[in-house]
Order: structure tokens, then sequence, then C-alpha cells
């Protein structure tokens, strides 16, 4: 056994040894918590920031991707809008021209309006990150196809809802896509075409151009501008979308910059305080050895012996 001042010495030096052994874990790491006991006290909230960080991160990816959907629906709404204004100066074009004695132009321009509702089809199977946007819950197929034997000149192929809910990262929601159906293919209860419905709309002039009715041409535009107007209709509801979106990212950007702060306080080492602490730990071993060294010239070898 030494003698208790020699012990309390060399119990000293160990606690002060280990404090250093610490630190240095400290600097190398640059974490002040890398394990429970560090801090069993900041564990759960450790923990809980971590959880968070991880939410928002994901938030972020979730939000990117409907970005880029809501994007694709834009672009697709406005060359529909486009479509529609296209017929509607044919429709104008049959009806001044009086072609019900040129059935060769009217069939030019019903070439055209068929080119236009073919295209209008296919912008009702607009893809985005390997989805059907317009699809509602049945994202892996098109919901419509071109089909002359049809009233509106279309097919559905699917009938399908939409109730897959985006939210921001604090779980309220910010979007609820349309689906094709609504986009384009309005109907009543008893499924007969509304007032806004696109393919109706077009699919009547084309009807009146392979009849050679410039009248009926003529007629359809009503139809046509109802048209246009719903779809802008749905253009401004992709619009608003498209705003809560970036709104939504810009504070799940913020929200995540605050978290990280937070965990780093909780977690990270101040290296600046760290390195004070070393010094003063190498400064008060130092100044232990040498008060040490002058009361007596045994060395700690002396007393292990």
């Amino acid at each position: 056994m030494f003698p208790a001042t020699t012990q309390k010495y060399l119990d000293d030096l160990n606690r002060m040894q280990s404090e250093m052994n610490n630190l240095q874990q400290q600097m190398s790491s640059g974490l002040r918590v890398s394990r429970a006991s560090d801090d069993p006290f900041a564990v759960a909230s450790i923990l809980q920031s971590q959880t968070r960080i991880a939410q928002l991160v994901q938030s972020q990816t979730n939000l990117g991707q409907l970005q880029a959907e809501l994007n694709s629906g834009d672009a697709g709404l406005q060359q529909a809008i486009q479509y529609v204004d296209s017929a509607i100066s044919l429709a104008s074009q049959a009806g001044s021209n009086n072609t019900t004695a040129n059935p060769t132009q009217n069939t030019i321009l019903a070439q055209q309006v068929q080119s236009i509702l073919t295209n209008l089809v296919n912008l009702s199977a607009t893809t985005s990150g390997g989805r059907y946007i317009f699809s509602g819950d049945m994202d892996q197929q098109a919901l419509y196809a071109v089909d002359p034997t049809q009233p509106t000149g279309v097919r559905q192929l699917a009938t399908a809802t939409s109730t897959r809910v985006v939210t921001d990262a604090n779980g309220s929601p910010i979007w609820l896509a349309h689906t094709a159906t609504d986009i384009f293919d309005a109907r009543d209860a008893n499924g007969n075409p509304t007032t806004g419905n696109v393919f109706a709309a077009v699919n009547s002039l084309l009807l009146a151009l392979q009849a050679n009715n410039g009248a009926g041409a003529l007629a359809s535009i009503s139809a046509l501008q109802a048209a246009g107007d719903h779809l802008n209709q749905e253009l401004g509801h992709y619009g608003l979308g498209e705003t809560n979106t970036s709104d939504a990212l810009d504070a799940a950007g913020k929200s995540l910059v605050t978290e990280q702060q937070n965990l780093s306080s909780l977690r990270d080492a101040d290296m600046a305080s760290v390195a004070v602490q070393m010094t003063q730990l190498s400064t008060d071993q130092q100044a232990a050895l040498d008060s040490r060294a002058k009361l007596s010239k045994l060395n700690l070898f002396d007393f292990m012996a």
C-alpha cells in the first residue's frame, strides 16, 4: 500500500490522464457525446434530434419529387390550353371560310383537329418519376386512349380516384392531385359529358369537320372555350400546388438547419473549449510531476517497486 499522500497523488495523475484521453477523443472525433456514457442525460435529446433530422431530410426528398411532378403537370396543362386555343382557331377558320363548299379543306382541318385530340390524350398520360401523374391511385397506367367509335373520341381505360395526399414536414396537407378524368373528361353522375369536357369539345369540332359542316364547327367554339376555361382552372390548381410545395421546401430547409444546430449543441465538441481544457490539464499534470520531484528524488517506478 502507498502512503495516503502518495495514493492521492497517483489518483490525481490518473484522473488528469483520463480527462486528457477523453478530450483527445473529442478532438479526434469532433463529438462531445460519442457513446451513452459520455452524457447519459443528453442521449434522449440527441436521439430525438436525429429522428427529426431524418424526417426533415425525407420530407425534402418527397417534396422535391412532388415539385418535379407539379412542374410536369403545369407544363402539360399549358400545352393542353394551347391545343384547345388552336382548335378554336381552326373552328373559326372552318366557319368563316364557308368551307361547306370546300370538303378538301375541311378534311385538312379535320386531320389537324384529330392530331390535337391525340396530343391531348397523350398529355393525359403525362409521366414524372415513373408515375402517370394524372392517373390518381392507378399511377402505373394511362387512363385514356384515342377511339373514334366513342362519343367523345376517346376510350376510358380505367376509372381512378386520387387519395394520395402529400404533406409538408409538419404533416399539414399541401397537395391532392386531380385525375385525367377531372381535368380532361368532366362528366355528371350519369356519366354524361358536362361543360368543360375537353375531349368532348374537341371531338365535336372533329365530327363537324368530318361531316363537312362549317356551321357545326362554329357551334363547337362555345364548348371549346368552356373547355379552355376548365383547363385554366386546373392550371390554377397546379400553380397553387407549386407555391405550397416551394414554401414547404423552404420551411423544411430552415427547420433542418435549426435542428442540425440543435444536434450540434447537444452532441458536438466545442473544439476551442476542448483545446483550452487540454492545455490546462497538461499544465496541471506537469506541475504535479514537478512538485513531486522536488519532494522526493524517487520516481513512480520507485513507488511501484
